[in-house]
């Protein structure tokens, strides 16, 4: 194994820098199987923390069109269930491999080449069959196969590209994801009211950049298999802001996101922005299957990890104080674990702020 540093990326603002690790053998794989160096560091530029992120589990282009936000999800704890992460130190000692079900994985091998997977074109001299082992408490439950590798240089030289699809080296680095410009948009946004039409545009538009809709574009912006619709009726209650269906179609998962123009045709624009990024995160977790489509476990995720990233996406948009954008970001979480702990004073605070961003009694007014 070795990094290919020319590589390397930083991302969040070089919060997080990414370098490519690849495999110095040949190897052939049951799925989707990334693995790379992650350094996360704080505002003067030192490393907070630094490791060996794998992440094995679906397809292998799946993991390089979404591994910033993989990586990203990850470092802030937020995990796919669809994945196997496993987390290690420099020397592959595991420090994080816990799965989002309470699972404990780790890699084992058997040199007895027992999967013989894909293995006609290969010397079986000194190969290994590599697989994910499950346990809960210290019992195995059950063994995955996941990739052999048998001796000999197959990344060619500095780690560059190479035509041989059964070589680990399938990538060069440059296929992260959250580019800018060229963007083929498969979020539709099909909402009649000008203004909260105008919030939408911005929540989706990678020209007015921050985390959210980076995270948002990172996934749904470059890919054929998903699609967001975006639209705004009348016969939601006056409660509810907006919501979030998924549907499967034949070749790809069709997610509609309705937002209440009853309501928010009358909202400030800050609260409208709060109410789409709200809803595009339940359509991103709801992609990722990191709760299964549980509107609860999504909100307690989303206090959980997201509150800071939403505060800040409000404030790169709109002249709004801080406390004022944590309030907003607080919207539709009332019923988290997160906020039974908060003060009743703190509650209140949150409860008045959203209702007079909601009403237009502060705020940019929606006309």
């Amino acid at each position: 194994m070795f990094p290919y540093w020319e590589g390397a990326k930083s991302y969040s603002d070089g919060k997080i820098l990414i370098v490519p690790a690849h495999r110095k053998v040949k190897a052939t794989y049951a799925q989707g199987y990334l693995r790379r160096l992650v350094f996360e560091l704080n505002a003067g530029g030192e490393v907070i923390r630094g490791g060996i992120l794998e992440m094995a589990g679906k397809d292998g282009d799946f993991l390089l069109e979404n591994e910033v936000v993989l990586i990203e999800g990850f470092l802030s704890g937020v995990k796919s269930s669809q994945l196997t992460y496993l987390w290690s130190d420099f020397g592959s000692r595991p420090l994080d491999a816990v799965q989002a079900n309470g699972q404990t994985v780790e890699r084992s091998l058997d040199r007895l080449l027992n999967s013989r997977r894909g293995l006609e074109n290969f010397s079986t001299e000194n190969c290994t069959d590599w697989y994910w082992v499950y346990s809960i408490g210290g019992v195995v439950i059950y063994e995955e196969y996941s990739h052999t590798t048998c001796g000999g240089e197959g990344c060619g030289t500095g780690g560059l590209r190479v035509t041989n699809q059964n070589d680990a080296c399938l990538d060069d680095g440059s296929n992260g994801g959250g580019g800018d410009g060229g963007i083929v948009y498969k979020i539709e946004n099909n909402v009649q009211n000008p203004c909260i039409s105008s919030q939408v545009e911005k929540a989706i538009n990678a020209k007015f950049k921050n985390h959210i809709t980076s995270l948002i574009d990172s996934i749904f912006g470059k890919s054929e298999k998903f699609n967001i619709d975006i639209w705004d009726i009348t016969t939601l209650p006056d409660s509810v802001d907006g919501s979030t269906m998924s549907m499967p179609q034949l070749d790809n998962i069709l997610f509609t996101i309705d937002l209440n123009r009853n309501i928010l045709s009358n909202s400030s624009k800050e609260y409208i922005m709060a109410t789409v990024f709200h809803e595009l995160l339940h359509a991103y977790m709801n992609h990722l299957d990191i709760t299964m489509t549980d509107e609860d476990l999504d909100h307690e995720n989303m206090a959980d990890s997201y509150l800071e990233m939403l505060k800040y996406a409000l404030m790169e948009h709109y002249n709004i104080s801080s406390d004022d954008a944590t309030h907003l970001a607080w919207g539709g979480l009332h019923h988290t674990s997160k906020w039974e702990k908060l003060s009743q004073s703190k509650k209140n605070q949150i409860i008045i702020t959203n209702e007079k961003y909601r009403n237009s009694e502060k705020g940019e007014k929606c006309s």
